[in-house]
């Protein structure tokens, strides 16, 4: 019993030394490193280029790797239907001048004409005003005409004349009536032809503004068969070839603006307490192990994007990751879209 129990005190100091060094070594694995270190790939601000129309490619400009700047034709779309279309619809545009120039000089020509039938209108009113006073003073010298030769006082021949002469002026009145009237007709046919001849000026100048925006329209498809780049930056996808039908919303070319890169990375949500917009990182690049770059931290995902553990034990939760994007702050031309990149962050 007695050596029994020599060999538990003996056994005491190992266990402790045992367990002591357990949770040293426990505290040193589980503490967490001075740095946070992960890859990312370079992405920058990217622009997908299609056609509005449909149609065969003519032209591509460049290919992968190949810088283009802002405003550079990039690709073509044939476009002999679309130029035919074009011509048809300014001759559509002159014809329609020509019915406007044309119909205007009849609306003119009628307002002249009106203007010389109210002329002669006046004129004849005032003839018809007079001959009506004449055949009134011709009335009034028959009737004192007959009443002086029933007293004797005149002879037959003097009665007579009066009475020729009143006849007369009733026929000159009656002329000057049926004259304004005439011409009282004639204005209204005239007025009646002046307002055909501006409904058929507002027909053919609607015409001509519909003519117009056909021609705009279809200048408008004209110039959708050139395709430019929005953008200065590098192709870095060629989807399509001279000779290639291509659709509407289809991607032609991928541009990718080199003066707006980025690291992106995909950071664990255990880590991202750790970090905070404006740090300053390390980047380097595994084909260039002996430089280092530094970039800071311009965006911090707020929500968390797909899981790198999920739960299959029902025990504890998916642990997400959170996109971060961190923005190289020297030699910038260093990067290009699609690198690997490493990523040191301090803690």
């Amino acid at each position: 019993m007695k050596i029994k129990g020599r060999k538990i005190v003996f056994l005491i100091p190992i266990i402790v030394f045992i367990l002591a060094i357990s949770i040293v070594l426990y505290l040193k694995t589980n503490r967490p490193s001075e740095y946070i270190k992960t890859t990312g790939i370079v992405e920058g601000r990217e622009v997908n280029l299609s056609s509005k129309l449909p149609g065969r490619i003519s032209e591509i400009c460049c290919k992968e790797g190949d810088k283009v700047r802002t405003g550079d034709i990039v690709a073509r779309i044939e476009s002999e239907d679309i130029n035919a279309l074009v011509n048809e619809a300014k001759a559509s545009v002159e014809s329609a001048h020509a019915d406007v120039k044309a119909a205007s000089a009849t609306v003119e020509n009628y307002r002249a004409g009106l203007s010389g039938i109210d002329a002669d209108i006046k004129n004849a009113e005032a003839e018809s005003e007079k001959a009506k006073a004449l055949m009134v003073d011709a009335e009034r010298q028959m009737q004192r005409a007959k009443e002086l030769y029933e007293k004797g006082f005149i002879a037959k021949a003097e009665e007579d004349t009066a009475t020729t002469n009143f006849e007369a002026a009733r026929a000159t009145f009656k002329a000057s009536t049926e004259k304004v009237k005439s011409l009282l007709a004639h204005r209204d046919a005239s007025l009646s032809l002046l307002s055909a001849s501006i409904s058929q000026l507002r027909s053919v100048k609607a015409k001509l503004k519909q003519a117009e925006a056909n021609v705009s329209y279809q200048e408008a498809e004209l110039s959708y068969t050139i395709i430019k780049t929005p953008i200065s930056g590098v192709v870095v996808f060629k989807a399509m070839e001279p000779g290639e039908n291509v659709s509407p919303g289809m991607t032609i070319l991928t541009i990718v603006d080199l003066a707006d890169l980025w690291v992106r990375i995909d950071l664990e949500e255990s880590y991202i307490g750790r970090i905070k917009l404006g740090d300053v990182v390390r980047l380097s690049i595994d084909g260039m192990p002996e430089r280092f770059f530094k970039g800071r931290i311009t965006e911090i995902g707020k929500l968390g994007d797909f899981a790198t553990q999920k739960d299959v034990t029902r025990g504890r939760q998916d642990i997400k990751t959170f996109r971060v994007r961190v923005k190289p702050i020297e030699d910038m031309e260093v990067f290009k879209p699609g690198m690997t990149v490493n990523v040191r962050a301090p803690s």
